[in-house]
């Protein structure tokens, strides 16, 4: 009887993994369909009207967040490439090369080395009324999105590179050493073609007055990042000089604040992602930050833990292995089985409506429920693990679809920690 019962876990087992593989092929496949265009731009939002339409003419849609979507799409085929043999590692690889195509497109596309643009598209210039846009003075035909920001580095290049490193070492050593050496021309500000700093590019070690700890990290990562892959002494030399005399890894252990529950949690997304490439290549590299970026990674891990969010506890996991319970890896299996398939705009169930509310709203003034949403009640969002899992509010539009590549990235890493 007890040979019984376990045969039934193992292929209960067996069922609920060929579940959550299906879902990923699913989101995968349509990706490939109408989210990646001949390029590589990973377009993660997109008007199921006209898509056909604009992947073929290269009229793309009006984003702001390109690099972020292409450098995670990267980071995570290379990390499934890592866990993976065979024709599975052959497809992970090429999905990874397309992806950092298209990154290196976004940094190209701009004239200047190390900047990357929020996106770009071919064909007919935008509309009148999209700001930040420019004809390009690199690619002839081509227009792209000005005002970049720290995130789509610390949440797209960093990773990116981060995680392709060794299978891509010549292509990530380019785009590190491009974006470190516009970090150290520009006082470590992001500089625009106009020759001014972006709206929020400022990654220096003052950035916030000093309290800016994301901005800290994301120039310590691209620094740590071109020290590691590049032979000129100058990127270990400024590492140092970070570490040492503005001892940016020590000021950065408080990557985010909840006060009264208020948070951004898309600075919780950063910080993970940062955390995910620099406590690795710290220990590489014997770099004596590590016990700063772990008190770091174990003071954002301890603020977000009750959210439950699966890709913040899979990189916690992935990082600090023996503190990752069954439990841990248990609950990210559960909410991965609860992830919806439909990334349009729709209207969520009616039961999302009658869960009980906190008295305190959002920062933005909008209602939270006092527990996290069950993942099959959230509305779609174009990227779910940095945006609140307490959300009740969205917009209807059906022809509007994100992708599943929050799920993939999420996946990915759980595929690889159950094995």
């Amino acid at each position: 009887m007890r040979w019984l019962v376990l045969l039934l876990l193992l292929l209960a087992r067996a069922a609920a993994a060929d579940e959550l593989a299906a879902k990923a092929d699913a989101f995968l496949a349509a990706i490939h369909d109408r989210h990646l265009s001949r390029e590589g731009l990973f377009l993660y939002r997109v008007d199921l009207r006209s898509v056909t339409r604009d992947l073929e003419a290269g009229t793309y849609p009006i984003l702001a967040d390109g690099p972020t979507f292409n450098g995670l799409f990267a980071a995570a085929a290379c990390a499934h490439a890592e866990a993976s043999s065979g024709a599975e590692r052959e497809r992970a690889l090429s999905d990874a090369a397309r992806a950092l195509d298209g990154l290196a497109l976004l940094m190209d596309v701009t004239g200047v080395p190390g900047l990357l643009a929020r996106s770009a598209r071919r064909g007919p210039p935008p509309p009148a009324q999209a700001t930040d846009w420019h004809a390009s003075s690199a690619r002839p035909g081509w227009y792209w999105r000005g005002d970049v920001s720290q995130d789509q580095y610390a949440n797209g290049l960093v990773p990116a590179v981060g995680l392709c490193r060794r299978d891509f070492p010549e292509r990530s050593r380019q785009l590190a050493v491009a974006a470190a050496s516009h970090l150290l021309a520009h006082d470590y500000q992001l500089i625009d073609v106009d020759g001014k700093a972006t709206t929020y590019g400022d990654l220096s070690w003052h950035a916030g007055l000093g309290w800016n700890a994301i901005a800290q990290l994301t120039s310590y990562a691209l620094i740590s990042l071109a020290a590691a892959l590049d032979s000129d002494p100058r990127w270990g030399a400024e590492r140092a000089k970070l570490r040492d005399t503005y001892r940016v890894p020590a000021r950065a252990r408080f990557t985010n604040v909840r006060i009264f529950g208020w948070t951004g949690h898309s600075n919780d997304l950063m910080a993970f992602d940062l955390f995910r490439v620099l406590v690795p290549l710290a220990r590489e590299t014997h770099d004596p930050a590590l016990a700063d970026l772990r008190a770091g990674l174990w003071r954002s891990w301890l603020r977000v833990e009750p959210d439950r969010n699966p890709y913040l506890t899979g990189v916690f996991c992935q990082l600090e292995p023996q503190a990752c319970s069954p439990a841990l890896l248990a609950d990210v299996r559960a909410q991965l089985a609860d992830f919806s398939l439909e990334k349009r705009k729709v209207a969520p169930s009616p039961e999302l409506a009658r869960l009980p509310r906190r008295w305190m709203p959002s920062r933005k003034w909008e209602d939270l429920t006092r527990d996290v949403v069950p993942m099959h009640l959230r509305p779609a969002n174009s990227f779910e693990w940095k945006a609140s899992p307490y959300r009740v509010s969205y917009d209807v539009d059906p022809n509007t679809e994100y992708t599943g590549l929050d799920y993939l990235c999420a996946y990915w890493l759980y595929e690889a920690l159950a094995r």
